[in-house]
């Protein structure tokens, strides 16, 4: 059959991997150690313990192990990249013939996929396991395609990476605003109402889905997600543009804010909040204290204008008492220095595993 543009074919499991099952089967006589066990379970890799060596043969890594039966984890595979005890529950497989991790890594997904043909009533013994059929996508040849499981995987890790790095940027930003970085940096804090904050309140206008029509106009609503574009549209009549500022959800994924350094269209569940004279680092700054306000809201509660104009934030203060936004701006400039070497450096090292030889990446990152 054909998937993603790729013939899958069925092949012995025999035929790609030697069988080895775990041979762990007395957690009392084990001692605790830096050896992960890997057992029959749902989740961790299947790492139940670490322990020390009691003898018994070890499993070098890069190999998958496959759950032979369990709580509900019969059928489930996972890559081990590392050194390994083994409970008997499991088996490893070996490969008979060279393969990336990224390989290993997309073949026991599709061995996962098929878990369902096992259970508490079906464990995988050795005579099943010698008659398993694997789905694989295959070359022009008829062989397993390896190239394209490894090119698959190694693109799909880089997007996981790309969204970790996202995650934990964000989180660094308002670990330091709010958890104590940007306190102690500013020692005079205050409640200001939003109305002192921002001089233009106001929020989008409705349009209805059928009255869209095609443009590549960001259109803003309530969506937590992609800074809160929920399309691209082409109105510009009976529509409220905005741009260089800030949007809240006032209903659906209500107190999610973001900043919108471009044009955009928005809908009547987001209110825009703008300020002149301010910089992008003065409205980054604020997001993540605006977001607080989530925890006050719900679909029952929104965000209406009466109850804006009510709200605070605690902003950074000068001597005099107003709004301190160069102190704002500078504190996300050093921010974003910071999270722009981290995520380099980053890179740097994943070009360089990627790349061999990398001589021109080496000179594209050089500090």
């Amino acid at each position: 059959m054909a998937i993603a543009g790729h013939i899958w074919t069925p092949f012995l499991l025999s035929s790609l991997f030697d069988f080895s099952k775990g041979n762990q089967n007395n957690m009392a006589s084990t001692e605790e150690g830096l050896i992960p066990l890997v057992s029959a379970k749902k989740c961790d890799n299947g790492i139940k313990a670490f322990i020390r060596n009691n003898g018994k043969k070890l499993y070098a890594g890069h190999c998958i192990t496959l759950n032979n039966d369990g709580d509900g984890g019969a059928g489930l595979a996972f890559y081990q990249p590392t050194r390994m005890a083994l409970d008997s529950h499991c088996t490893a497989l070996i490969p008979k013939t060279d393969m990336s991790r990224y390989t290993m890594l997309f073949i026991a997904m599709c061995i996962s996929k098929q878990r369902i043909l096992f259970g508490h009533g079906r464990a995988i013994n050795a005579s099943r396991l010698r008659i398993f059929r694997l789905m694989l996508p295959t070359d022009d040849a008829g062989n397993p395609d390896y190239a394209y499981m490894d090119s698959f995987m190694r693109d799909k890790e880089q997007k996981m990476i790309k969204q970790t790095i996202d995650i934990l940027c964000k989180r660094l930003i308002i670990s330091n605003i709010t958890g104590g970085g940007g306190n102690l940096l500013h020692v005079n804090w205050k409640e200001f109402y939003f109305t002192d904050v921002f001089e233009e309140i106001q929020r989008g206008k409705r349009l209805k889905k059928e009255d869209h029509s095609n443009g590549a106009m960001p259109y803003v609503s309530s969506t937590a997600l992609n800074n809160g574009i929920d399309g691209f549209i082409g109105n510009s009549e009976g529509v409220r543009i905005y741009g260089n500022c800030l949007s809240i959800a006032n209903s659906g994924s209500v107190g999610n804010a973001f900043f919108h350094q471009y044009d955009f269209v928005a809908s009547d569940h987001v209110t825009h909040l703008k300020r002149e004279g301010i910089d992008k680092y003065a409205y980054l700054f604020m997001v993540p204290i605006i977001n607080r306000l989530a925890e006050k809201y719900s679909f029952n509660r929104e965000i209406n204008d009466e109850r804006i104009r009510r709200e605070r934030l605690m902003l950074p203060a000068t001597e005099n008492g107003e709004i301190d936004f160069a102190f704002m701006s500078s504190f996300m400039k050093d921010i974003e220095k910071d999270i722009l070497k981290t995520t380099l450096k980053h890179f740097k090292t994943r070009s360089n595993q990627a790349i061999t030889g990398g001589g021109k990446m080496e000179v594209l990152f050089r500090p």
